[in-house]
């Protein structure tokens, strides 16, 4: 099933006139670096967004690495350079180094390709000095979120509330520092459960 997907959506970027891509390296909780992919392409006159791959990368995090691992994938899964019009990254230098970063390399086999830093990305980092009052509101958000979904009772007690109010949802989002999430995501996802979330602490502690 796993492969079936991925040729469905393969064939879907190789059909389409132009993509972009955005790209994004993250270690995970074994300390693994890992490189994550995304596409986005054109399908019945809509635009689409899929992740392509997630990759680990052997040792070092060095452009010349990043652009190994991707590039063998656009090569063995007939996908075409010169089709790739765009490349989204988060700045950081091994990314956008102006001779050995991903992006100059990428250019350098798709001379079309426009570069961009991450929206998201750029929101994060505008946020990193939040003035106090406005980063309450969030910073209250992730410990009552920790509560919940860092505890694994609560977490099955809270998912079980939520399928008994037949809501949208049974989980909160955890926030992550992972460049391409957004912490509005978080905060999305807590207020459509604002009802549930509210009942559930007012049974926890007896209010």
């Amino acid at each position: 099933m796993a492969e079936n997907v991925k040729q469905q959506l393969l064939s879907r970027v190789q059909e389409s006139r132009y993509y972009a891509l955005h790209v994004d390296e993250s270690t995970d909780i074994v300390n693994l670096a890992n490189i994550l992919l995304f596409v986005r392409c054109e399908l019945n006159n809509e635009v689409h967004d899929d992740i392509l791959f997630c990759q680990p990368i052997p040792i070092h995090t060095t452009g010349e690495a990043i652009f190994k691992v991707i590039d063998d994938f656009i090569k063995n899964n007939d996908l075409d350079w010169s089709h790739r019009v765009g490349i989204s990254t988060d700045g950081a230098t091994a990314m956008i180094g102006s001779k050995k970063g991903v992006v100059a390399r990428i250019q350098a086999v798709a001379p079309e390709a426009k570069s961009t830093h991450c929206c998201i990305h750029r929101e994060a980092l505008a946020t990193q000095n939040m003035q106090a009052d406005l980063k309450q509101v969030p910073d209250e958000a992730v410990k009552i979120i920790d509560f919940v979904k860092g505890r694994p009772l609560n977490a099955r007690l809270f998912s079980q509330l939520c399928g008994e109010m037949d809501s949208d949802s049974t989980q909160l989002v955890f926030h992550t520092e992972v460049h391409w999430l957004s912490r509005g995501k978080v905060l999305n996802r807590l207020f459509e459960l604002r009802e549930e979330l509210q009942l559930f602490l007012d049974e926890t502690f007896n209010l």
